[in-house]
């Protein structure tokens, strides 16, 4: 008896010793470097492994959500939805790469840049051109890729592979608001001041109380190198009021528009879902998966963020408003299993 339990103990301290090598192969994978060598042998079959796995339960995850809230390609018109949903794609937002058995959808401030830089490369564009910085690398890939429309978009739909790149919905909204809202001075050569002009002014417009008095200094973060906001840009509070309150299918811009409406996995059945905080290991699957592992290599084509921007942010808001954030973009967080809880405790107003 004795002897059983030994056996069992042993048996039970490799499977943990083993579980351990594996995922300490793949947390070294998660943060993204250009001059990171991609693993070797017995810890590439692993990853690819490990990913293809997670990646199915991704897969089932959306459509178990699509079904449970009774939309797209899953709709039983004989019974109510919880959402209002496209009932097509957006077919003129794919880069639809039918030699390369590839169409991706791209979410901007969800990696999209990693990925559109790869399609250049896959459609011959020189690294010099994409580099030069003359041109944002969205336009250089929309003259490389031009958009489909129906029917041929969904003909090629069809026939490749699709590929979404999704990200923690509130991480995604708070980069967004950083990089087009929060400052109309800086960054004008990214279209900041455009932003201000088309929503920024009627978000203050709306959204600024009378008595109002702009975020302390441990509630925001200022770019070192970069003039301060003019003090005329909506906060990342009212930021959350207008998203709360507006149709953002018909007045939402992407760079904030649900993951649901504009990329409609409910209606596009998706072979690859990858996140912004697995990208590395999800490249190197993606690659692998659709044989390009001789054309591109993984990359991290992303600016660089603050780590902790969402408790300093976040900390602008109450816990209501919070709740009322996470209920707007519910469907976003149920269809790729993220979760708000965190964000709970980062609001501190009152």
């Amino acid at each position: 008896m004795f002897r059983n339990h030994k056996r069992i103990t042993i048996q039970i301290l490799k499977y943990v010793i083993g579980c351990g090598l594996i995922f300490c192969i793949i947390k070294s994978l998660l943060v993204g470097d250009e001059n990171k060598e991609i693993p070797k042998f017995n810890d590439l079959e692993k990853l690819l492994i490990t990913t293809d796995v997670e990646n199915s339960k991704r897969l089932l995850t959306v459509r178990n959500t699509c079904q449970k809230y009774n939309l797209g390609m899953y709709k039983n018109p004989d019974k109510p939805s919880a959402f209002k949903h496209p009932p097509a794609p957006q077919y003129s937002v794919f880069y639809i790469l039918r030699s390369r058995d590839l169409s991706y959808c791209p979410i901007y401030k969800a990696g999209s840049t990693t990925w559109i830089y790869n399609l250049c490369l896959l459609m011959n564009v020189r690294e010099e051109e994409l580099n030069s910085g003359k041109e944002q690398i969205s336009t250089i890939a929309r003259k490389a890729i031009p958009e489909l429309e129906f029917p041929e978009a969904d003909e090629a739909l069809r026939a490749t592979k699709k590929l979404l790149v999704v990200r923690h919905p509130f991480e995604r909204l708070l980069s967004a608001y950083r990089d087009k809202l929060e400052n109309s001075v800086a960054g004008r050569e990214h279209g900041t001041l455009h932003f201000y002009r088309k929503y920024g002014s009627k978000i203050v417009e709306k959204y600024r109380e009378t008595n109002f008095m702009p975020p302390g200094e441990d509630l925001v973060i200022r770019r070192n190198g970069e003039p301060p906001p003019a003090g005329i840009e909506p906060t990342f509070r009212e930021f959350v009021q207008y998203l709360i309150h507006t149709d953002l299918a018909n007045y939402g811009d992407d760079h904030w528009m649900p993951y649901y409406l504009y990329c409609t996995p409910c209606t596009i059945d998706y072979d690859i879902i990858a996140k912004v905080e697995t990208l590395w290991q999800d490249q190197i699957y993606t690659i692998h998966k659709l044989h390009l592992e001789d054309v591109i290599k993984p990359r991290w084509r992303h600016s660089g963020g603050y780590q902790n921007a969402s408790k300093i942010y976040f900390g602008q808001l109450n816990r209501e408003l919070v709740q009322k954030f996470y209920e707007k973009f519910k469907l976003d967080f149920e269809l790729f299993d993220y979760s708000p809880d965190d964000y709970y405790q980062y609001a501190t107003a009152s």
